[in-house]
């Protein structure tokens, strides 16, 4: 699950006062705490069929120690609730998770200062009413459990069953190598499909964009603010590019049409061009082969030291610095 339950709530131990008083700014007694016990995410097989790898959350346990608890995944200062002081990945004692390994969760503490700010959450976590938690975090890989090759880089499809040597087998991804840790979450409905839950992956851009964009379909993918700044940049880049590639086919289209109707101009132009938008790549590319522009030398605007060329050879000839 990368879902999560509060657990339990306890008084903390001297050890765990002193681990506390490592993030406050002035010493605390255990009487001015809120201390509780939160599973932030296992290693069973998720709604959306991915799954952390133990080796993953013994990593993650390193790296959730002092984030911050907050609500719904919203990364603002006035949503900072609690903070986790202390984690760990443990397995569960005679429990196996669906692929028949040992149950492994990732166990944490947490902590927030008694304050009437705080007093309603606390009636709401041990009344069981703030109880489900989700967590935002990185992994740098996604590993198909069928082949194990790269997500992306199969033509296995998560969630459907498939027969090797014999055998039905599940098709999932092992989510690894994690290599940030944002923060976990109170949420309302973890329950449902991927409810909650922030991952980014360091794959290839196209398994990247296709992952998001699958996400965004559902309308349930929320990110950071630096994602989200970083994604737009992104998008700007290949609008740019496909603002340049647009061009230059349009430019290569009128050389089409120059090639075989060297008199063709107005309204027949754009009849003529209208046509040619509605061609597939590869037609295109043959009619360039006919043109014999399919090859065609890239002229430099600017030639620096280059001698001028022939005024025979057209009334754009380089220019020379």
């Amino acid at each position: 699950m990368k879902k999560g339950i509060v657990s339990d709530f306890s008084q903390p131990s001297e050890q765990e006062l002193e681990l506390i008083n490592g993030y406050t700014r002035r010493k605390f007694t255990a009487e001015e705490l809120y201390v509780f016990s939160v599973v932030l995410c296992d290693n069973e097989i998720d709604r959306d069929f991915e799954r952390f790898t133990d080796e993953a959350l013994g990593k993650m346990a390193e790296l959730f120690i002092g984030k911050t608890g907050i609500f719904d995944h919203s990364h603002k200062t006035e949503n900072q609730c609690a903070r986790i002081f202390d984690c760990k990945f443990e397995y569960v004692e005679g429990q196996k998770n669906s692929i028949g390994t040992n149950y492994g969760r990732l166990f944490a503490r947490a902590y927030m200062p008694k304050s009437e700010r705080t007093n309603q959450l606390i009636l709401e976590i041990d009344a069981g009413i703030k109880k489900e938690v989700s967590v935002g975090l990185s992994m740098g890989k996604m590993v198909c459990s069928v082949c194990g090759e790269s997500a992306g880089a199969c033509n296995h499809k998560k969630g459907k069953q498939y027969r090797v040597s014999g055998q039905k087998k599940l098709c999932y991804y092992d989510l690894s190598e994690p290599y940030d840790a944002y923060e976990w979450s109170f949420v309302a409905v973890p329950a449902q499909q991927k409810a909650g839950v922030v991952k980014a992956f360091s794959e290839e851009p196209e398994i990247v964009i296709g992952n998001l964009t699958k996400s965004l379909q559902r309308g349930n993918v929320i990110l950071s603010l630096e994602e989200a700044k970083s994604l737009a940049k992104g998008f700007e880049a290949l609008k740019n590019e496909a603002d340049k590639a647009a061009e230059f086919l349009k430019r290569k289209k009128l050389s089409v049409l120059k090639a075989f109707m060297p008199d063709i101009s107005g309204d027949t132009q754009k009849l003529m061009m209208a046509a040619l938008d509605r061609l597939e790549f590869s037609e295109l590319y043959s009619l360039f082969c006919k043109a014999g522009i399919e090859n065609e030398p890239v002229v430099c605007e600017l030639e620096v030291g280059a001698k001028p060329k022939s005024k025979s050879h057209n009334r754009n000839n380089n220019f020379v610095i």
